[in-house]
């Protein structure tokens, strides 16, 4: 029903914002990671939203990026997992990050999100990795390659590490903080290089 609200943000918490725009105030319930992205209080900022309606309850959900939202929409598509469990398992991390704990079936680390059990974990698991494993190796926005939100180089440097008995998910954090923190472009074999040092 509503794409986006773009106005003011009145009032910022760790799972809602308030945005005026028009003279009307808009509550929207967020993630933690939607929360870190977003300036602070009297900023301008444009925000993708999703309005939940059950029986006579109207709850409108933000989203700093549209991939959030996208990833927001499969997770409530699962049996048992409604718009509160879907916020928390994004608070716990990016969808490139959840993506990644899918396709290494990392039910362990799924599990740590605050009301989501290892059966769900595992339920969670079962139904989004043939999904996800259809969406790899198409092109995203950012130049990126993959549903994990990884660059080739990345996904090089992720198999050769899981070759010699890493996990996917022991290094893909490790790379991607490497990847963020470095001034200039990696090879993929300094990459693995300098994951193996951390």
């Amino acid at each position: 029903m509503y794409e986006f609200i773009s106005g003011k943000l009145v009032s910022k918490q760790p799972d809602h914002v308030v945005v005026e725009t028009s003279g009307i105030g808009y509550r929207l319930k967020v993630s933690h990671s939607t929360f870190e992205q977003l300036p602070g209080p009297s900023a301008n900022v444009m925000i993708y939203t999703h309005l939940h309606v059950r029986e006579d309850i109207f709850d409108l959900y933000g989203f700093a990026q549209r991939d959030e939202r996208e990833f927001f929409f499969k997770l409530i598509a699962i049996s048992k997992i409604g718009p509160k469990a879907a916020l928390a398992i994004l608070s716990g991390g990016s969808p490139a990050d959840i993506s990644n704990w899918i396709m290494a079936e990392d039910a362990k680390t799924i599990a740590k999100t605050p009301g989501i059990g290892p059966t769900t974990a595992k339920r969670l698991i079962l139904e989004l990795k043939p999904k996800i494993e259809k969406g790899i190796g198409t092109s995203e926005p950012g130049g990126l390659t993959s549903s994990l939100g990884t660059s080739s180089i990345e996904d090089e440097a992720i198999m050769a590490l899981e070759a010699l008995g890493y996990s996917r998910a022991e290094v893909y954090s490790k790379i991607r903080k490497i990847v963020k923190d470095s001034e200039v472009e990696l090879t993929t074999e300094q990459l693995i290089k300098q994951t193996l040092q951390k």
